[in-house]
């Protein structure tokens, strides 16, 4: 009896050792593959991230809004044109009252003449326009004095008083170059029409660049800029005496506010020749 209770607690002995023994081993391999057992434990999931909405673009680049020719007769037809977006609504207001209105084309372009008559003095026209089912934009100013009535034809000071009353957007051209911008050239071709109806005896023409770059540079590079709009009135057939002074980078453009454009729109109107006078 005794033999057999012995035999049955080395049996139960035996059996919790191994179990024991089974344990051990588990635990040792969970401790030693701690990565592995936290892999099988978790499913990675990879999403694609949240990628804000494109801001909606304009189905059709718009041409700028600006004023080409601002040409003002105190005593008769005044004449106004420029570029705006495609079927807009041009205003043109003199000192803050709306002087005339009319139509952008399909391509931009607008004209306008009007006899209503300006007293001399100083003028600021600024140009906006309303596109449809759009907010009204503000585009340049362009500052004038409007002369008193010219004296008879055929006078010396006639000449000089008419030239007085033109002004236009500045002859434009790419960075570091002298070819002409877009508005550029169209700038040009509206003085040499000018030039050639007027037939000024002489004229006065400034070649500009913007800051960038040397004094030295920058006034040679004026310097070529003007021989190329002197050449392209001589092709044009004005047959006159022209004066070309170069500046450089020593004035900038301010016909406009300053303050309301980019760096960029500013460098633009620096880079320029322009009609200082005409007589």
């Amino acid at each position: 009896m005794y033999k057999i209770i012995a035999m049955g607690a080395a049996l139960v002995l035996t059996t919790t050792v191994a179990v024991r023994q089974t344990i051990l081993g588990l635990v040792d391999i969970s401790a030693s593959h701690p990565k592995t057992t936290e892999m099988s434990a978790a499913r990675v999931v990879k999403r694609e991230p949240i990628r804000p909405a494109a801001p909606a673009t304009s189905p059709l680049e718009q041409p700028s809004l600006s004023f080409d020719v601002v040409s003002v007769d105190p005593q008769g037809t005044s004449v106004f044109a420029g570029q705006a977006p495609i079927n807009s609504r041009v205003s043109i207001q003199a000192n803050g009252r709306e002087l005339a209105r009319t139509t952008a084309d399909e391509t931009g372009a607008w004209a306008l003449a009007t006899e209503r008559k300006l007293a001399p003095g100083e003028y600021e026209f600024k140009l906006s326009a309303q596109a449809p089912q759009q907010d009204e934009i503000a585009g340049p100013s362009v500052r004038l004095a409007v002369a008193s009535p010219v004296p008879p034809a055929g006078s010396g000071a006639q000449a000089e008083a008419t030239a007085s009353q033109f002004a236009q957007a500045p002859i434009t051209f790419l960075y570091n170059d002298t070819s002409f911008t877009t508005e550029g050239r169209r700038a040009a071709d509206s003085l040499a029409k000018h030039l050639i109806a007027e037939r000024p005896a002489i004229v006065s023409l400034s070649g500009h660049a913007d800051e960038r770059g040397s004094d030295q540079y920058n006034m040679e590079l004026s310097r070529r800029r003007l021989t190329v709009v002197a050449d392209y009135l001589r092709e044009n057939g004005f047959v006159g005496k022209l004066e070309l002074i170069p500046k450089g980078r020593s004035v900038p453009f301010m016909a406009v506010d300053r303050q309301a454009l980019s760096k960029e729109d500013l460098f633009q109107l620096d880079r320029r020749v322009e009609l200082l006078r005409a007589r």
